[in-house]
């Protein structure tokens, strides 16, 4: 017979709104990816993109992370649009400090238009220069200067043969250089047989005027190096006349491209600067025809043309050219090279070399101007990669340098100019995350003054259902999916319900809905059917089944000793909520309560031996002080009670079950039994009050499988709090079995109530037996009491 307090099958039911659908499948509705029912959150994060100032960097919580992910991601492009594009971030050599190479902003697409213009310039030095300085105009210059030379040396030569000739010398040319012949009287040379029959006078006399000789001979090669040395410089001046003309005409013309830029202007100053102080590297760069003049003047060696200008080239960091509106970057891969950037080393057999065209940009350098969207908890499993956020936030800079250890810049001697950098990092993650980072990091309330929650639940109304289930059809449209029946949808929004543990509220987090939707595919012909999720639920529960079938065979064989019929006393059935993975399951735990004489109150065994959580020892102390507050009012309260946990080695903790262990003390005081078909589950207060608590699906769900297990008698079921009615969105079977009176569930609001449920005594009987008990144990304590205080007086006596 059903009571006031019992739960009528109808009140199990979700309360489904019946109008506004009037679609048979999600085809017939409109793709949205919308979020509803969140307006605080949504109104926050409006506001936060307003915010431009320094440290309104944001941190969006909330359950469903990949949907915040996504909407984020698309309203930061709608927001991204209507900014402006960021210009491009170059590097280029630094001529006064080569090791540090300085950086240059250019407008979206001059980056890369100035790096195009550059390598023509290089092209220009390296192949074209040289047929400008091999031109016919030059050429003519250069023989003229040849032409010149050759007979200024024929002239101090010529001066030279005759003075040789004076003194009785012919002078000989060799490829080793001037030689002198004596000459006899005829003046024909001297041979070497007609030297030896010389007297010794007439070869002392030849050996001081070859000596003489020498010495004028040194000073004509002498005259002849300066005239070298004089034309060499008229060379000279013909190749930088060139040069001038040309490269200055060339820098010219790049001046007028890029002049807006200061910096880019002082940068081709330095260049040309550059090419006139090692201008001899352009000139000896030739074609085959100066082979000529470089054996005339084998000062002109081999240059290094390529090497120097290589220094003249652009490293575009950055090029927002095909970029609209403001940058948004993003990645599951924050590495410390992918979050600032690399240096490129070219390894050798004995050394590395690195220069600023192997620098490559990071995601700080490409958020510049933006968004930087991430995954906190991308964020934190990569070591590291959280500080560099934050000193970039801090600083305002983006520093190769911050690699550290890691990067071997610093080794070879290259510190890049560091980077001003502006944008505003969103992080997506949990808010329990958040509470950790804001204990840990006291700047970090500072650089994320903007924190949006997103709550965990939705109102279930026609609006939210609809938003499912235009949700669900922009999933199967991408994911190319079969589209979802009406019911189908029914089907998961009731298991949304089942996750928020309401009726009234369904969970904001789809994306188990949308596994769902995917599993469910997989058994659909055309259409997903209702028929289809539920086998989709049941294969996702094959391993929770298998743990509980597991438990369930223990409870069976009397392996967990567990009565689910009949009446005892001290002893009830308490509910509790196993985890395994992402897996919850309930079962029924028995709990006893022995009472007697004495003054340590309520002490749980658990508790004594360390098996106890703060939580759960608080709900003891709890029941303590309302027996103390309802039944000691007029005497002290004398009692040693103990409660167990029976078969329970894992530890216990929260206090749902302190009603339960409540009602245990009171049968046992009382000596009234308690029905062991029904389970309880709820926390109490020190005035009796029942109190709510989590998990209530799966704590009856698990009762009733059990004493389905052992039978049912139509006599079993639960006892909840009454606050809980509302979160109850249980399996069709064990509604079914309401409905059949096969199970009961009853909704109590104290603990007299409950005591009237499980014993089927009046509370008023059962608390009169207990005031009894307790006084009894009172006045047994006070008569000890005196007899040993005169026990001691009689003694003293």
């Amino acid at each position: 017979m059903k009571n006031n307090l019992e739960l009528t099958w109808e009140e199990l039911k979700i309360p489904y709104p019946t109008k506004g659908f009037n679609f048979v499948t999600t085809d017939e509705i409109k793709a949205d990816e919308s979020i509803v029912d969140q307006e605080n959150a949504l109104a926050t994060l409006e506001f936060g993109l307003q915010l431009g100032a320094k440290g309104y960097n944001m941190y969006v919580s909330g359950n469903d992370q990949k949907t915040i992910f996504d909407y984020m991601l698309g309203r930061l492009q709608e927001k991204a649009n209507q900014r402006n594009v960021p210009p491009d971030m170059c590097y280029i050599y630094n001529f006064e400090s080569p090791s540090t190479p300085k950086v240059i902003w250019l407008h979206p697409g001059d980056g890369m238009r100035f790096k195009n213009d550059m390598k023509e310039f290089r092209q220009f030095l390296i192949n074209e220069l040289s047929d400008r300085l091999d031109s016919i105009e030059a050429e003519k210059k250069r023989h003229k200067l040849i032409d010149e030379l050759d007979d200024k040396k024929e002239e101090i030569l010529l001066e030279l043969k005759q003075y040789a000739k004076t003194t009785g010398f012919q002078v000989k040319l060799t490829e080793d250089g001037i030689g002198f012949i004596p000459l006899d009287l005829e003046g024909e040379p001297l041979s070497m047989e007609s030297y030896d029959k010389l007297e010794n006078s007439e070869k002392h006399v030849i050996e001081d005027s070859l000596e003489k000789l020498s010495e004028f001979s040194e000073n004509v090669l002498n005259e002849v190096k300066d005239v070298e040395k004089l034309y060499e410089q008229y060379m000279d001046d013909v190749d930088e006349n060139i040069i001038l003309n040309e490269v200055g005409y060339y820098i010219k013309h790049l001046k007028e491209q890029y002049g807006r830029y200061n910096k880019v202007n002082q940068y081709l100053d330095d260049i040309m600067n550059d090419i006139l102080e090692d201008i001899k590297i352009f000139s000896s760069s030739g074609s085959g025809e100066n082979q000529e003049i470089k054996s005339i003047f084998p000062g002109i060696g081999n240059s290094g043309i390529t090497d120097k200008v290589n220094h003249y080239n652009v490293n575009v960091l950055i090029n927002n050219e095909q970029l609209e509106g403001a940058p948004i970057v993003t990645s599951r891969d924050l590495n410390h090279g992918r979050l600032i950037g690399r240096m490129h080393i070219d390894t050798e057999v004995s050394s590395s070399h690195a220069d600023f065209n192997q620098i490559t940009a990071g995601m700080l350098h490409q958020a510049n101007g933006g968004y930087l969207l991430l995954y906190v908890k991308d964020l934190l499993d990569y070591p590291g990669a959280f500080d560099l956020i934050r000193r970039t936030l801090k600083t305002g800079e983006v520093s190769l340098e911050s690699i550290g250890g890691t990067n071997s810049i610093n080794t070879i001697g290259l510190t890049p100019e560091a980077i001003p950098v502006n944008f505003k990092v969103i992080l997506v993650g949990d808010y329990e995350i958040y509470h950790l980072l804001t204990e840990m990091d006291l700047s970090f309330k500072e650089l994320f003054k903007i924190n949006i929650d997103f709550k965990e639940t939705i109102t279930s109304d026609e609006l939210s259902i609809m938003n499912m289930a235009s949700q669900i059809r922009a999933l199967c449209d991408k994911e190319e999916l079969p589209p979802v029946t009406y019911e189908g949808v029914l089907q998961l929004v009731e298991y949304s319900h089942r996750l928020a543990e309401s009726q009234d509220k369904m969970s904001a987090n789809l994306q188990p809905m949308m596994d769902l939707v995917r599993e469910a595919s997989v058994f659909a012909q055309g259409e997903i059917t209702k028929e289809n999720v539920v086998k989709a639920r049941q294969m996702k529960m094959l391993f929770k089944d298998t743990l509980q079938k597991n438990i369930e065979e223990k409870y069976a064989k009397n392996i967990f000793l567990v009565d689910v019929a009949g009446k005892k006393v001290g002893q009830i059935n308490g509910l509790a909520v196993y985890e395994v993975g992402d897996f919850a399951f309930g079962r029924p735990v028995r709990i006893t309560a022995t009472t007697y004489r004495g003054k340590s109150g309520v002490v749980d065994i658990e508790g004594a031996v360390g098996l106890s959580g703060s939580i759960h020892s608080k709900g003891v102390q709890i029941i303590t002080g309302f027996l103390g507050n309802h039944f000691a009012q007029n005497y002290p309260l004398s009692l040693c009670g103990k409660i167990c946990f029976e078969q329970s080695y894992g530890g216990v903790d929260g206090d749902s079950a302190s009603s339960a262990e409540l009602y245990a003390i009171l049968s046992s005081l009382s000596e009234v039994p308690l029905k062991q078909g029904i389970a309880v589950t709820g926390s109490i207060n020190q005035y009796g009050q029942i109190q709510p608590v989590g998990g209530i699906n799966d704590k009856i769900e698990g009762f009733y499988r059990v004493c389905k297990q052992k039978g049912l008698t139509g006599k079993q079921g639960v006892m909840i709090p009454d606050q809980n009615k509302s979160d109850l969105v249980l399996d069709e079977e064990v509604i079914k079995a309401v409905e059949q009176g096969k199970f009961h569930i009853y909704a109590i609001t104290s603990f007299k109530e409950g005591i009237e449920v499980l014993t089927g005594v009046s509370a008023t009987q059962v608390e009169e037996r207990v005031a009894l008990k307790l006084k009894k144990y009172s006045i047994d304590n006070v008569e000890k009491v005196s007899r040993l205080k005169m026990k001691k007086n009689s003694k003293l006596k």
